[in-house]
């Protein structure tokens, strides 16, 4: 039987991922649950907000959303409700409602609807694939509205 209750609670969470001294990302979240047992994991009943940065120190994307939970042997994170991810230097932003990230693969995928905006197009699709940082992304089953000025045609 798995555990379910909380380990560890603490309220006003804010991690700091570095590597070789170089920060990653930080995540910060109000409150955390870590559980124990044989698939230990750590939950964001009240959300989280994940940002990732560049070797110098600029922020390149940000991923929130109102529920989380990270499984700890795996690595993976399932996101869930209200999920968005910008990355600041394109200007993309998705919107979806349910989402896994790879720590290891450092990949975000899904398998629900999907929604990207970009300065002139909105694009949907059934499902993607992406890098952490959101700047290599495929849709899959992709449909949307792309605006067309008229030199563009000639």
């Amino acid at each position: 039987m798995a555990d379910t209750i909380p380990a560890e609670i603490a309220k006003g969470v804010r991690i700091i991922y570095s590597d070789s001294a170089q920060l990653q990302m930080v995540l910060t979240s109000p409150l955390m649950y870590q559980i124990g047992g044989d698939d230990p994991y750590i939950e964001f009943p009240k959300g989280l907000l994940v940002e990732t940065y560049d070797a110098n120190k600029n922020l390149v994307s940000e991923l929130s959303a109102e529920y989380g939970k990270r499984f700890v042997k795996t690595r993976l994170m399932e996101i869930e409700k209200n999920v968005v991810v910008i990355n600041h230097n394109s200007g993309k932003k998705l919107l979806t409602e349910h989402l896994f990230w790879n720590e290891r693969t450092k990949k975000i995928y899904n398998s629900v609807f999907v929604t990207i905006l970009e300065k002139d197009k909105t694009i949907h699709g059934d499902s993607l694939r992406a890098d952490q940082n959101f700047e290599h992304v495929e849709i899959f089953n992709i449909r949307g509205t792309i605006k067309i000025k008229d030199e563009d045609l000639n």
